[in-house]
């Protein structure tokens, strides 16, 4: 059998009412990714109508990690479905491709759809780009959804810009939320350690 044969095996089972199912079929499809699989992936998520094969192929796709799949996976940002929207934002912060920035900035700009907004907070961070640093600034200020806020100070450690420290501390002093207290207290922990570090390479 082909790894395509195998593939496609896999795809059907993505299909799948049991999460076990679809979850061993996720991992073995990843284990089968080199270049022909992720070609056969990418053109499916492109072609597919199965609301859980778009899921199944966004989440093998960010386990794979290859940057072949950020167009895709930016263009599954804007599907009908919330879980697959979802999964893109989750896969595009594993892979950790700059060209996501934007597109994913542009999600956390808008009010709505508060789940895939979170991951989007958190994929920003994980990628790292200091760009993100005034649309996480604001939505501390403005944000009414804890989780998206979360992500966002999580975020802004990541990133390490010193810029962030002022509204982190605020949080800090003001907030009767505990887990954001502790997040913003590991964030300017972490915007410390990097700052310094820089200070000692230079």
């Amino acid at each position: 059998m082909s790894s395509i044969q195998d593939a496609e095996k896999y795809v059907n089972e993505l299909k799948s009412a049991n999460l076990d199912d679809r979850s061993k079929a996720i991992d073995t499809l990843a284990q089968l990714g080199h270049t022909e699989i992720v070609d056969f992936l990418i053109d499916l998520l492109t072609d597919a109508h199965h609301r859980l094969v778009k899921e199944g192929v966004c989440k093998t796709l960010g386990k794979i990690g290859d940057k072949r799949a950020v167009d895709v996976l930016i263009t599954a940002l804007k599907d009908e479905n919330e879980s697959v929207r979802y999964q893109a934002a989750i896969a595009l912060g594993q892979i950790q491709d700059k060209k996501a920035i934007p597109p994913l900035l542009e999600i956390l700009a808008k009010k709505g759809d508060p789940l895939v907004r979170s991951e989007a907070a958190k994929a920003v961070g994980l990628i790292g780009d200091p760009s993100a640093l005034k649309i996480l600034l604001n939505i501390l200020k403005n944000e009414d959804d804890r989780f998206i806020k979360y992500h966002s100070v999580t975020s802004l450690g990541r990133i390490g810009d010193k810029k962030a420290i002022k509204e982190l501390s605020k949080i800090v002093k003001e907030s009767d939320d505990e887990r954001l207290i502790l997040r913003s207290i590991e964030a300017i922990e972490s915007i410390q350690k990097t700052n310094n570090m820089k200070i000692s390479a230079s």
